[in-house]
Formats: C-alpha cells, sequence, structure tokens
C-alpha cells in the first residue's frame, strides 16, 4: 500500500531501518532542516512520536522513556544549537547505558563558518558521550552505493547502541534544499544487518579458578543503579544464603532481596570504628552503576589491600572501590547463578571457618540494631522532610514506579527502605539536576502503571515546562519538597556552616509551584504538616487525573535532623559523616 513520505532517500532508508529493528518511539522538535525527517516520521504508523518544542527537554523525555522500557528511542531535531541543548541528557544516558539513537538534521559542509545561520560545527559533537558517531554528508541520491552505505550506517548504529553494554549513537545527516518534497512510496522491507552473540558461559577451568579464588572468603557484593531485571534477584537471593557472603543494595538497584539489604546509610551511620573493622570483608563484588551512598564508597575505599571485581554489566577500567583487581566479562545473573551453585557445593565438602560463617550473621544483627535506632530516633522528631520522607515512602502504593530527583531525595529514600516499589529510577549516570521532571515524564509515558516523582523545589524549578507536554499519562503523580531551595547544602559538611550557604548555594528558587501545577491541569495539594500528609496521601494516590502536591518543610531543622539522624544509634562517636 502506497504512503506519501519524505522525497529524501537517506531519511526514508535511516527509519525504515530502525523500524524494521523494532523501534517504536521517537521524540522530535519542530524546526526547519529537519523537515525530511519529520515528514519521514509523520506518515509512519510504526514508530509513534512525540513532538517536544524544547530539544533539552525532548532529550531528556526520550531518556527517560528508554530507561523504563530498555528499548532505543529515535531522538532527532534541526541545526545549529539545537544539538548541543541535547547533551546534558546524552550524557546522562551514556553513563547508565540507555540506548538512545540521535539523528541531528545539518547544513552541508561547506556552509560551516560562513556566516550561514544555525551552522556551526556538528559532527562529532558528542563523541565524548555517545558509544560511536556518524556523519551523512550531502550525496548523489538513487545511486546504489551510496544508499548502501545510508543502510549500512543506519544498521550499524542499531546495533552499537544495542550491543554490549548499551549506549547512545549519533547519526549527524547533512541535509541541502528542497527539503519539504514529498513522494508517494510503496514500502519494502530494508536490508537488517543483526548481531548473534553465543551465550555467556564460564569454562571449567575459569570456573575452578574463581570458586579456588572466592571459597573461604567473606564476600560483600555491592549493588548500584541498574534497572529490574528478575533473574537478577532471584540469583542474588540464592547467593547470599552462602556462607561468608553480605550484601549492600541501594534502592536504586532496583533488587527485592529479603532482611532490609538497602538500609546502608542507616547502618554505616552508626557502626564504631571496631565494628566497621568487623564488618570488613576479603572481596567486593561491585555490581551496577556508581552507589549513592558516601559513607558506602568511603568505607570500601578505606580497606587496606581490598580486591575489588567488577562483572560484565561495568565498563572495563572502572574502579569506583579504587581496588579493582579482576574484570569478569560474564553477566552478573550469569556469573551468580554459576558460582552461587559451585560454592554451595563447595562448602558441602569443607566447613566455612568461624569467621566467614559469621560473616553475614554480623551483618544482619548490625543491620537489625541500626534500624531500631534510627527507627526510634524519627519516631520523637516533629514535622521535618525525614518524617515527610518516611511516611510517603512507607505509603507509597506497591504497582508504582518511582523517580527521584538529586540532591536530597534520593538520599532519603536510601533511609526507608522496609517497602521498596515496583521500580525506582533517578538520573544517577552523571547526577544532574537539570532533568529531573523532562526525564520523569518520559519515564510514565514507558510504563503502564502509576509513576510518582519526587522532587526538590529547586530540580522542579529547572524546566517546569515539562508539565505541559503532551500525552502526559493521568496516573502520573509528583511530590515536590519545598525546602527554599537547595537543601544538600544545608546538611553537607562542605557547605553547612558557610555564611553564604543560604544566598550562593540554597539559593531559594521561589517557584510558584501551584500556578505552575494548575496551569498544566494537574490537581494540586498543599501539605505543611503530618496529620495533613497522612489525610492527604490516600487522595492523592487514588484514581483520578494527574496531580503534584507540595509538601512544605521547615528547611533549617529539617538539615539540623537529618544530621542528627546520621549520628543516631552510634555507641561510640565516629568521624565519619556523609
Amino acid at each position: 500500500m502506497m504512503r506519501r513520505d519524505t522525497s529524501n532517500s537517506f531519511c526514508r532508508i535511516l527509519l525504515d531501518v530502525f523500524e524494521a529493528h523494532g523501534v517504536r518511539e521517537a521524540v522530535a522538535s519542530p524546526g526547519s532542516r529537519n523537515t525530511p525527517l519529520l515528514i519521514s516520521l509523520a506518515s509512519r504508523e510504526g514508530i509513534n512520536t512525540l513532538m517536544v518544542a524544547d530539544e533539552r527537554n525532548a532529550a531528556f523525555v526520550a531518556l527517560g522513556m528508554a530507561m523504563v522500557n530498555r528499548r532505543p528511542v529515535i531522538l532527532t531535531c534541526t541545526s545549529g544549537t539545537a544539538l548541543y541543548n541535547y547533551a546534558p541528557a546524552i550524557a546522562e544516558a551514556f553513563y547508565q547505558h540507555i540506548p538512545l539513537i540521535v539523528i541531528t538534521a545539518d547544513r552541508p559542509f561547506q556552509w560551516i563558518d560562513q556566516y550561514d545561520s544555525q551552522t556551526l560545527h556538528q559532527p562529532g559533537a558528542l563523541d565524548k558521550i555517545v558509544k560511536k558517531s556518524f556523519d551523512i554528508p550531502v550525496m548523489k541520491e538513487g545511486d546504489i552505493e551510496v544508499e548502501w552505505y545510508v543502510n549500512r550506517i543506519a544498521n550499524e548504529a542499531y546495533n552499537r547502541a544495542m550491543d554490549g553494554i548499551c549506549g547512545p549513537v549519533h547519526i549527524n545527516i547533512q541535509l541541502a534544499p528542497p527539503l519539504e518534497e514529498t513522494c508517494d512510496i510503496e514500502p519494502s522491507v530494508p536490508r537488517i544487518i543483526r548481531t548473534l552473540s553465543p551465550e555467556p558461559r564460564f569454562s571449567p577451568r575459569m570456573l575452578s579458578e574463581i570458586t579456588e579464588r572466592m571459597a573461604g572468603r567473606r564476600i560483600l557484593v555491592v549493588a548500584g543503579y541498574m534497572p529490574p531485571n528478575a533473574g537478577l534477584n532471584k540469583s542474588l537471593i540464592l547467593f547470599s544464603r552462602i556462607p561468608g557472603v553480605s550484601m549492600a543494595t541501594e534502592t536504586l538497584s532496583n533488587l527485592h532481596l529479603p532482611d532490609n539489604l538497602c538500609a546502608i546509610d542507616t547502618l554505616l551511620s552508626t557502626l564504631t570504628p571496631e565494628e566497621k573493622l568487623g564488618l570488613r570483608p576479603d572481596l567486593v563484588i561491585q555490581i551496577g552503576g556508581a552507589p549513592v551512598s558516601r559513607m558506602l564508597k568511603d568505607f570500601c575505599r578505606s580497606i587496606p589491600d581490598l580486591e575489588v571485581w567488577t562483572l560484565g554489566d561495568t565498563e572495563l577500567g572502572a574502579d569506583c572501590m579504587q581496588g579493582l583487581t579482576t574484570h569478569i566479562q560474564i553477566p552478573p545473573t550469569v556469573f551468580f547463578s554459576a558460582m552461587g551453585a559451585r560454592l554451595k557445593h563447595f562448602y558441602r565438602k569443607e566447613s566455612p571457618s568461624p569467621e566467614v560463617e559469621g560473616y553475614s550473621k554480623l551483618w544482619t544483627e548490625l543491620r537489625y540494631k541500626s534500624s531500631d535506632a534510627k527507627s526510634r530516633f524519627v519516631d520523637m522528631q516533629n514535622w521535618s522532610e525525614l518524617t515527610a520522607f518516611r511516611h510517603i515512602l512507607n505509603q507509597l502504593p506497591d504497582k508504582y514506579n518511582l523517580f527521584l530527583s538529586n540532591g536530597t531525595a534520593v538520599r532519603y529514600a536510601q533511609l526507608f527502605t522496609e517497602r521498596l516499589p515496583h521500580a525506582s529510577f533517578s538520573n544517577r549516570g552523571v547526577s544532574g539536576i537539570e532533568g529531573t521532571t523532562a526525564t520523569a515524564v518520559g519515564a510514565s509515558m514507558a510504563y503502564s502503571g502509576p509513576t510518582l516523582l519526587i522532587s526538590g523545589d529547586m530540580s522542579f524549578a529547572y524546566a517546569p515546562e515539562a508539565l505541559g507536554i503532551m500525552n502526559i499519562p493521568e496516573s502520573f503523580r509528583i511530590i515536590v519538597i519545598n525546602n527554599k531551595g537547595g537543601g544538600i547544602f544545608r546538611f553537607i559538611k562542605s557547605t553547612r556552616n558557610l555564611d553564604c550557604v543560604e544566598s550562593h548555594f540554597c539559593a531559594d528558587p521561589h517557584a510558584p509551584v501551584r500556578a505552575i501545577a494548575e496551569s498544566h491541569g494537574f490537581r494540586y495539594f498543599h501539605v505543611s504538616s503530618q496529620n495533613e500528609l497522612e489525610s492527604t496521601l490516600p487522595i492523592f494516590f487514588s484514581n483520578g487525573p494527574k496531580a503534584l502536591m507540595e509538601i512544605v518543610v521547615p528547611e533549617h531543622s529539617s538539615a539540623q535532623v537529618l544530621i542528627e539522624y546520621m549520628r543516631a544509634g552510634r555507641r561510640q562517636e565516629s568521624s565519619t559523616d556523609q
């Protein structure tokens, strides 16, 4: 059946290939130079295109979509500075290993530096934050070899985005007038290049070698941010039952393991130096992205001669704990399944030493002690950020996806982990603050259930226009914690005692949260006490149109309560501070 499409065969070839590979989502921004790309996207029923005028927000929306569904999303814009607005979101995608296919329209190369409008150096502009860059110059259309070249680039770009550790790729395409011409096209099946990888597995020799290196040692598995993975979750539950094994996971690791293994800051903030010494592992196996917890990183970095292993989900040279000795190019699910079975068999034949046998038990005992002490502390507090977060996270319905802004929100979520949400996300690849709202909007579009964004007022003030993006699901919910600026600067040691902390760091944005919410069709709720929060949350979470709740907390006492929380339960004052 004929369809009306762009006359530019190169744009058609690119989108034909991506559609054939299964790409179903695109985020595009209006422009002139990208006219052929927009025409071609509009002609396709197989690709759902969301139009977002601002390129920075568009890139973060695409990031949120791909973050949740783990499938590539096309992102396309016009020429000029539009491309550079993509950089923050592309950097986040690169470090979080999120597949994005970035297609930027460009003007012919001969016009660069010739004072022609919207013309600057675009090829390779994102080289340091993409897996690979491609540039398609203006060439003669209809030439079989040239069309083979464009087809090959499209296939390679898709395969690069998805092969091994995923990530963004960039295609810059130079387009010359006429841009608006269309023609009738008979759809055809493009040439598709697929990559086939053998199932990863251990050789018998490697199994024996690694078993020998792990047996009889105290092992700590550290899990940073990662997407939900039922297979990994199952294999880690079994692996955690091996003698000498303990886990230090985080909310963003999306692992649902027994014994509340996520509350790592709650534990480490209560320990004496002697207790920390007793919890020192012989071996750390690190999976996922960088941990949020500064305490966990400092704990591991302080251990002399610590041996750290990373697995196939981690870049080869990543050494966050400053003790990397071994990188094993095996996916974590395969590794923990295989080594769990091997170590279980080993300990049937050879009993573990008392030091190894009691290692995980010691972690568990200290976890319960610290959790009880912290819980008693929170029970005694007046209205603050801490009490608000505990109530929100404990009342969050199971079916919700949770998106956390950077700053204090993602850190508070590390403290209250008795009830973990369906899945948790945050822009922790490079931990930028500016794209939180737009990324959460994209994430809500990619999930069939409801999504809650918890944001500080500073983060929310960066790009409130993201709430005006089309097709935001009615099940989307936002909580804005209004603590009059960047509350984290009232907490961290490096800034909290500075005379200029309020004027130059916290910098109250005075965001008109209610006006922003209502102008974009969100139901608005205002809360300023514990009783109001308890009575409002059930209504806020109930079925109904999209909604925003502004929670006003006392800014200075909230920071002081968090400082005291980190000290609560210590049996001996320690110098460690987050």
